[in-house]
């Protein structure tokens, strides 16, 4: 039953024009990431909410599961076709985020828009060079707006990570990070909030 717009594609591969062969295609995949993906290989929680025009791809068996009470704004992005996509309870997700799996994102986490946290793409790389490896984000962690996030990276608990910042590499729990690429200024940040409120 769920195959039936892929197997109706396929029969009319053969008669169909291309230009309507194109726009069948291009409304079936629409329909796969923006309605079917999300209803059927996202397991949720109560009181989850996806913003308009949330778009999940997959590849089998990788799926994505999602705490109680997380919501994402308009437009993002989310790609399951290298692992599973975890994402803990009370979290949000800013306009335009792309999240790439394997990715486990604690609770509390926060997100400002156009945040990107990259999965492996790599062209050359098997899925057993990656065994093992995925993004771990932090309870309690808040990444500004513009953000990005590269595969491999752990995030402590309590991290907060700049705006405009590229983190390249792993950040200690409590820390501010800031920067191209993203570099510890939590003892520079204290001493200047020390100053402020003197």
């Amino acid at each position: 039953m769920r195959n039936i717009p892929k197997i109706m594609y396929d029969k009319g591969r053969n008669w169909l024009p291309d230009s309507i062969r194109t726009f069948l295609k291009k409304r079936y995949w629409n329909f796969v990431r923006y309605h079917y993906n999300p209803f059927r290989y996202i397991e949720r929680k109560r009181h989850v909410d996806f913003g308009c025009r949330f778009r999940f791809s997959r590849e089998h068996p990788y799926r994505a599961y999602v705490g109680e009470k997380t919501n994402t704004d308009e437009y993002n992005v989310w790609n399951a076709k290298q692992g599973d996509i975890v994402v803990g309870e009370n979290c949000w997700f800013g306009l335009h985020n792309i999240v790439m799996g394997p990715v486990r994102i604690g609770d509390r986490f926060s997100s400002g828009p156009y945040v990107s946290i990259l999965g492996p793409r790599h062209p050359y790389l098997d899925e057993k060079d990656l065994a093992g490896e995925k993004t771990v984000i932090g309870n309690g962690v808040t990444i500004a707006t513009g953000s990005i996030v590269l595969f491999g990276v752990k995030i402590g608990n309590n991290a907060v990570v700049s705006a405009g910042s590229v983190v390249n590499k792993d950040v200690l729990d409590n820390a501010f990070v800031a920067g191209n690429p993203a570099r510890d200024i939590t003892k520079i940040a204290q001493q200047a909030w020390q100053k402020n409120t003197g």
